[in-house]
C-alpha cells in the first residue's frame, strides 16, 4: 500500500498539456515537462525529450522559473501558463501563436504582464486562449476565438470583456470552450460544445456568447475538460455534462448530456478537474478519486482494478470513480490537456501518475504511463 511518508511544502499544482506548475508555500513557481514553447518559464532544460527526428527540450525534475516573483496561483495551459503574483498581477509565458499570452508579446519564457488598472483575482489557460477574473468581477478573455472561445459574440480574436449578466467569481478555460460562474452560482459556457456521439465521433457546434447552463443548480466551482465540463455545488455533490466517450461524466454511462448528471456513487466533493478524457476530484474526506480513460493510468489505480472497456481498442476506463491508490488525503488535485495527474498531499507533498514521455510527472523519467502515484523529486527553496 503506498503511504504519504514525511513533510514538504508544495501548497498547489496544474497540469498542462506535456508540462505542469506547482507553488510552494512561500509563493514560488516551479515548473517541469516540455519546454519547447518556453511554458516552463525558464530558458534552462535539463535534457531533450522526443525522438531524433521530433527532438525538444525539456525538465524532468521541478525547476524554478526565471523570476524573483511570489504568487498565489497557477494555471498550466496546453502549452502556455499563466499565474497571479502576490501582488494580484497576472502574467502569463509560453506559446503565444494565438495571442494566448498577450497580445503583440512574443512566445518563450519571459514573463509578460497582463495590462489591467484593477488588481487580479484568478485566472485560467486554456489550450489556445486564456481567461481571468479581475477583483471587481469583471471577465477578461483574450487568444484563439476561432470556436467562439472569448465569448465575444462574434469569431473575432483579441482581449475582450465578457458579459455574464452578474459578477463573474471564477473562470474555467478549456481546449475550445469556457466556463465561468457568477458569484451567485449561476455557471455560463461558449465556445465549442460537444454534443453527440455519430460514427465513433465527436460532433461540435460553436457558441460565441456566454450562454446558461441549462437546469443547472448553482455550482461552487466549474471546470472544463476538453469534452466534459465538471463543477460542483454547494452541497458539494459532483455534476458533469457534455460529451463522455470515455465516461469521463462519472455517471455511469458513456451517453453524453447538455443538462448537468449527478456523478455516480453518492459522494461529496470539495474540488473536480476535468481533463483530456478523465476528471478528478477530491472528497470532502480528502481522498482522491479520478473517472474516465485510463490508457496511460491517469486514473491512479492498478490496471487489475478496472474491468470495464470504453472503445474498440479494450482500452480501460472507469464510468464511476474509483479512488486513487493510497494517499488518502490531498489538499489540491488537477489534470489538464494531457493524460497525466498531479496532486498535493495534506503534508505537502506531490505526487503525479498518468503519462510521462515529456518528464510532465517530475520524478525524474520519461517513462509512458504508469498508474501508481510517484512523487515529485523535491525542489530547492
Amino acid at each position: 500500500m503506498l503511504t504519504d511518508d514525511g513533510e514538504s511544502d508544495w501548497a498547489a499544482v496544474s497540469a498542462g498539456g506535456d508540462h505542469t506548475c506547482a507553488l510552494k508555500t512561500n509563493g514560488t513557481a516551479y515548473c517541469w515537462g516540455s519546454n519547447l514553447n518556453g511554458q516552463l518559464g525558464t530558458a534552462q532544460s535539463d535534457t531533450v525529450c522526443g525522438t531524433k527526428a521530433n527532438e525538444y527540450p525539456c525538465t524532468l525534475v521541478p525547476r524554478r522559473i526565471d523570476s524573483n516573483l511570489t504568487f498565489l496561483s497557477i494555471s498550466a495551459g496546453f502549452r502556455h501558463t499563466c499565474a497571479i503574483s502576490t501582488a494580484h498581477q497576472a502574467y502569463c509565458w509560453g506559446d503565444n501563436a494565438n495571442g494566448q499570452v498577450a497580445d503583440f508579446a512574443s512566445s518563450g519564457p519571459a514573463l509578460v504582464q497582463i495590462p489591467g488598472t484593477l488588481p487580479f483575482a484568478q485566472i485560467s489557460a486554456g489550450a489556445t486562449h486564456t481567461c481571468a477574473v479581475r477583483s471587481d468581477g469583471a471577465l477578461l478573455c483574450w487568444g484563439a476565438n476561432d470556436r467562439g472561445q472569448l465569448g465575444s459574440g462574434s469569431a473575432t480574436s483579441g482581449t475582450v470583456r465578457v458579459f455574464l449578466g452578474g459578477v463573474a467569481a471564477a473562470v474555467s478555460a478549456g481546449q475550445e470552450r469556457t466556463c465561468a460562474r457568477t458569484t451567485s452560482g449561476i455557471v455560463s459556457c461558449w465556445g465549442a460544445t460537444w454534443i453527440e456521439r455519430q460514427n465513433g465521433l465527436e460532433m461540435t457546434r460553436a457558441v460565441f456568447s456566454p450562454t446558461s447552463v441549462p437546469a443547472a443548480v448553482p455550482m461552487s466551482t466549474v471546470s472544463v475538460g476538453t469534452f466534459t465540463t465538471c463543477g460542483t455545488d454547494f452541497g458539494g455533490r459532483a455534476y458533469c455534462w457534455e460529451a463522455n466517450p470515455r465516461g469521463e461524466m462519472g455517471n455511469g454511462t458513456r451517453d453524453g448530456a447538455l443538462v448537468p448528471h449527478l456523478v455516480a456513487g453518492g459522494l461529496s466533493f470539495v474540488q473536480v478537474s476535468a481533463g483530456i478524457v478523465q476528471t478528478c476530484g477530491i472528497a470532502t474526506n480528502g481522498a482522491g478519486y479520478c473517472w474516465g480513460d485510463d490508457t496511460f493510468g491517469e486514473l491512479g489505480v492498478h490496471p487489475s482494478v478496472l474491468v470495464e472497456r470504453c472503445d474498440a481498442q479494450n482500452l480501460p476506463c472507469a464510468t464511476t470513480p474509483i479512488a486513487v491508490t493510497g494517499l488518502q488525503k490531498f489538499v489540491d488535485i488537477s489534470t489538464g490537456f494531457g493524460a497525466h495527474v498531479c496532486g498535493v498531499t495534506t503534508k505537502g507533498n506531490l505526487y503525479c501518475w498518468g503519462l510521462g514521455v515529456s518528464g510532465q510527472r517530475g520524478d525524474g523519467s520519461m517513462f509512458g504511463g504508469i498508474a501508481t502515484p510517484l512523487r515529485v523529486v523535491e525542489a530547492g527553496k
